[in-house]
C-alpha cells in the first residue's frame, strides 16, 4: 500500500486583508520557533496559542512534543 504524501497549500487571501496579515504573522513568529513551513502554516491556521508555543520552546519542550500539545 502507497502512502501519498498531502500536498499543502497556503491559504489565499485579498490584498491588504487583516486576516492574511494575521495569519503571515503567525506562520513567522511560529517559524522563528523552529517549526517546519507546514508545521507553521498549519498552527497559524488553528487556534494554538503563541505564548504557549514560546513558553514551551524556551521551557526546552522538542518541537515534536511541542507540536502535539499546540494542536
Amino acid at each position: 500500500m502507497a502512502i501519498t504524501p498531502t500536498i499543502w497549500q497556503q491559504p489565499i487571501f485579498p490584498p491588504e486583508d487583516a486576516e492574511g496579515e494575521v495569519y503571515f504573522w503567525r506562520q513567522d513568529q511560529f517559524r522563528e520557533l523552529g517549526f517546519s513551513a507546514h508545521n507553521a502554516a498549519e498552527l497559524a491556521l488553528s487556534d494554538a496559542e503563541l505564548g504557549q508555543a514560546r513558553y514551551l520552546r524556551a521551557s526546552g519542550c522538542a518541537l515534536e512534543l511541542a507540536l502535539r500539545i499546540l494542536r
